[in-house]
């Protein structure tokens, strides 16, 4: 029961930093969820992003291999891909395009982009193996599996910071944990409720849900939304460690290696043809690394790797370390975006294809005011901005590949740059053609040949605005972690209300309220519920004889036991003191005894090895199922509680069922 999914999505978009898709891709997502909608629509719509537009071909030429010719429209790209796949990419990579850096200083933004994309080809290609779910699924699922790292590192920047500080890249449970209990809610939470927000299919959310499960039951075999996403989770679970190798280095990546080979014998693959299965994700992950502008690194192939690891195998010891997975060869390649430059700087990108203009600027702006950084091109002024994200672009109107106003244009479209101070260079000075480049976005203008007087003045005139702006925005992040720190707090005390602090179960009030709506709903539908009272058999000689603290570890142990022994409809909840409450929808008479015996054996078979407590425990558990003169909850729970106090009366350790005699 996720308490805080309610809430995280509404905190994160007022929070201004959520890792979102472009307005095209929202465009995209609105309409492929009308089934009237047409290819031409969806182009129409893609056309309006020129750089999305570009990465879709770049996919569809990657995907096809050119096999049937080369991709050089949108329209064919969405006949080979398909509308559905198309949609996933337009969300994938305009989230990637808006989330390539951000304010969390612990967090490597790049190294993330990295390994999502090693996990977005490992999935492909296992599901293009396993076929439990559609390689496409896969690979989109892979690519944004993680984006719940991505949401918290840029809503919660300083405390995400502190939190990956502790958890010095350990296990993902661990850090799982450490976000509990800090933001009261894990980065997995987030990425099922970001799919969630963005209409992804239910198979998703359940598969990041489950994705760092360590440990798993036989694969489903049902093709339900709940087998499908599990089936992904378990493919989502390998693809995170073939990511993992692309990026670790030394001897951290020999354990690993042998475990991704012990996969592929469970699943029944030769060692040839698992070694190969890597080596294709290797070559694609470095081709669409070159296609996305992601840092991908050299890898060794699968087959030396493997051989590596078994010959360090011999001399590996017991003294385990925690993992450490900073790269050193990914990480040497990154070079930082922009140089150091001195404290209120104006950062100035100048774009223009005169390598005269550009030395004569650089001599006339003050190097103590003004730092510059140059691109030949529209284009490459583009990319610069995209990564850099300059104070101020200063761009000819006539430039090769892209001019200055598409150049505009293009900026206005990414949130990371919808905000930037653009003054255009240029010679035309008639109103209809100035009128135009207002129109396209300007927010200033000088024409050519250039008065550096009134250029220095315009300057200045823009550095007042984007002062105040940057204090705007300063005022805004103070706001914006006021709201984080009440949605925190919020989620805290709403955990605290509705769950049980010692058990971790919901508690009396979660419960009840729980069975009230499940009592509307079977109702309605004519469906069975039943209900169950269980209580420790002699709690009270627990606490005289070993002591409270051993008493807080039997409701502990226990609670766990019931939990892990339920259906997933069903929902246990700690009533009040050593009693649980069990809501058990869809289930009639002949499933009680059943469903209540599972219960009391494995609680009695579970030993509890603790310091405060060795040994077991029983329950006794009273079952009442809905009948016709139960007009609310709480005649089916006294039913119940009479049942439970007849087991005890029996002899305890038993179930008893109201009205069977």
């Amino acid at each position: 029961m996720q308490l805080a999914d309610n809430t995280i999505i509404t905190e994160i978009k007022t929070s201004g930093r959520l890792p979102s898709p472009t307005g095209v891709a929202l465009s995209i997502l609105e309409l492929t969820r009308d089934p009237n909608t047409s290819t031409e629509d969806m182009a129409t719509v893609l056309m309006g992003d020129p750089s999305l537009t570009g990465q879709i071909l770049k996919y569809a030429n990657a995907a096809t291999g050119g096999a049937r010719g080369e991709v050089t429209n949108i329209n064919d790209a969405l006949v080979r891909l398909g509308m559905s796949m198309v949609r996933q990419l337009c969300l994938g990579f305009s989230v990637l395009s808006n989330s390539r850096g951000g304010p969390c200083s612990e967090f490597d933004y790049s190294r993330y982009w990295t390994r999502s994309l090693a996990m977005a080809v490992s999935s492909h290609a296992l599901c293009s193996r396993i076929k439990s779910v559609s390689p496409d699924e896969g690979f989109t699922c892979g690519l944004l599996g993680k984006i719940g790292h991505l949401a918290l590192a840029s809503v919660y920047p300083d405390r995400y910071a502190d939190i990956l500080d502790h958890w010095e890249e350990g296990p993902l449970a661990e850090l799982a944990q450490l976000e509990s209990q800090d933001l009261s809610i894990n980065h997995n939470q987030v990425s099922a409720a970001l799919f969630t927000d963005w209409g992804l299919p239910e198979t998703y959310r359940i598969a990041v849900d489950v994705q760092d499960q360590t440990e798993w039951d036989d694969p489903p075999t049902g093709r339900s939304a709940k087998d499908r996403g599990i089936q992904l989770g378990r493919v989502l679970n390998i693809a995170s460690l073939a990511a993992d190798i692309c990026l670790e280095t030394g001897p951290h990546r020999h354990p690993m290696v042998i475990e991704f080979m012990k996969i592929g014998e469970d699943l029944g693959y030769s060692e040839e043809k698992w070694t190969l299965l890597y080596d294709e994700i290797l070559a694609e992950w470095e081709r669409l690394g070159q296609l996305l502008n992601i840092v991908t690194s050299t890898v060794p192939s699968m087959e030396n790797l493997v051989r590596r690891a078994r010959e360090f195998r011999g001399e590996l010891t017991d003294n385990k370390k925690k993992k450490d997975r900073n790269t050193s060869d990914s990480d040497a390649t990154i070079e930082s975006l922009a140089e150091p430059v001195e404290s209120g700087c104006l950062e100035i990108l100048v774009a223009s294809d005169s390598p005269v203009d550009t030395r004569i600027l650089e001599k006339k702006l003050d190097s103590k005011e003004f730092h510059l950084t140059t691109a030949v091109d529209g284009q490459e002024a583009l990319e610069i901005a995209l990564k850099a994200s300059p104070d101020l672009i200063l761009t000819d109107w006539m430039m090769p590949k892209l001019d200055g106003l598409e150049l505009t244009r293009s900026l206005r479209q990414s949130t990371q740059t919808a905000g930037t101070y653009i003054i255009i260079m240029t010679a035309q000075d008639g109103s209809d053609q100035l009128v135009e480049a207002f129109d396209a976005g300007i927010d200033d203008y000088v024409t050519k040949p250039i008065c550096y007087k009134i250029l220095h003045a315009r300057l200045k005139a823009a550095t007042r605005l984007i002062n105040l702006q940057n204090e705007a925005a300063r005022h805004q992040e103070e706001v914006r972690r006021t709201v984080s720190e009440m949605g925190i707090l919020n989620r805290k005390l709403q955990t605290m209300a509705m769950e049980d602090q010692l058990t971790g179960l919901p508690n009396r009030r979660c419960g009840l309220d729980h069975f009230d709506k499940e009592w509307s709903r079977t109702t309605r539908s004519g469906e069975s519920v039943l209900c169950m009272i269980l209580d420790i058999d002699h709690f009270k000689n627990v606490n005289d004889t070993y002591g409270h603290d051993a008493g807080d570890v039997v409701l502990q142990k226990t609670a766990a036991v019931m939990q892990n022994t339920m259906r997933d409809s069903d929902i246990v909840c700690r009533f009040g003191g050593e009693e649980f409450l069990v809501i058990c929808p869809g289930a009639d008479v002949e499933m009680a005894k059943v469903l209540g015996d599972r219960i009391r054996k494995a609680v009695e078979g579970n030993i509890i090895d603790s310091t405060e407590f060795k040994g077991n425990i029983t329950i006794s558990i009273g079952v009442a199922v809905r009948s016709e003169w139960h007009h609310s909850p709480a005649d089916l729970i006294k039913n119940a509680d009479e049942a439970l106090y007849a087991a005890k009366e029996a002899g305890r350790n038993m179930v008893c069922i109201a009205g069977s005699g």
